[in-house]
């Protein structure tokens, strides 16, 4: 976990915003969900291992939760078996893996349901963002963000998760003034952009 004197802030931070968050119209998964887990690094624990291959515990029983889980990513996996190429099962296994906060999985299954440029969507390219910020590399999240909003440059999460990610990673308090800014624009005709009250004092008090 990283040591900053930011990190308490951000977790004081994340309790206030996570309602807004929760009331939020589902993504597949919501970018911004990660944010409350404040500055923590995990890797997932199928690091290292083959592409798609199942996660390895630790060796003691599983919790029903972890089972769950589980047996889910097992059956995404059986069907992409049979159906090789399948972008929304490549999805579903990257959103079940962030779920799990198996942050390496995930990544490896949004990159590949991103392989084809011409099919991405600025939805999976955030997820894929808030990955990288969960794995300490805060500027990779940074410039995917830029490319989810260069899709849809009215993509509230992309938007959040970039003032975050200047603001309390890159400390690039100017940048990311402008970019709360034009989330505010947004929120003005977008009911689904959370109370934006916690993150704007925190923002514009820098």
């Amino acid at each position: 976990m990283f040591k900053s004197p930011w990190f308490t802030l951000v977790v004081g931070l994340m309790v206030g915003l996570a309602v807004g968050y929760v009331t939020a119209e589902r993504q597949p998964i919501p970018p911004g969900k990660a944010l409350r887990l404040g500055l923590q690094q995990a890797a997932g624990p199928g690091e290292g291992l083959p592409e798609g291959h199942p996660p390895i515990g630790s060796g003691a029983a599983a919790d029903p939760e972890t089972q769950g889980v589980n047996r889910q990513i097992a059956e995404l996996q059986n069907l992409l078996a049979q159906n090789p190429g399948d972008v929304g099962l490549m999805i579903a296994l990257g959103n079940a893996n962030f779920d799990a906060e198996r942050w390496q999985d995930a990544r490896v299954w949004y990159e590949r349901a991103l392989t084809d440029d011409r099919r991405a969507d600025p939805n999976t390219v955030t997820d894929l963002a808030v990955v990288y910020r969960n794995l300490g590399q805060p500027q990779r999240s940074l410039e995917l963000l830029d490319r989810a909003i260069a899709l849809d440059d009215n993509h509230w999460q992309a938007w959040y998760n970039k003032v975050v990610v200047l603001h309390f990673d890159l400390h690039q308090h100017d940048a990311a003034l402008q970019a709360l800014r034009k989330l505010q624009s947004i929120a003005v005709t977008d009911s689904q952009v959370p109370d934006l009250a916690a993150i704007s004092r925190e923002v514009e008090g820098s």
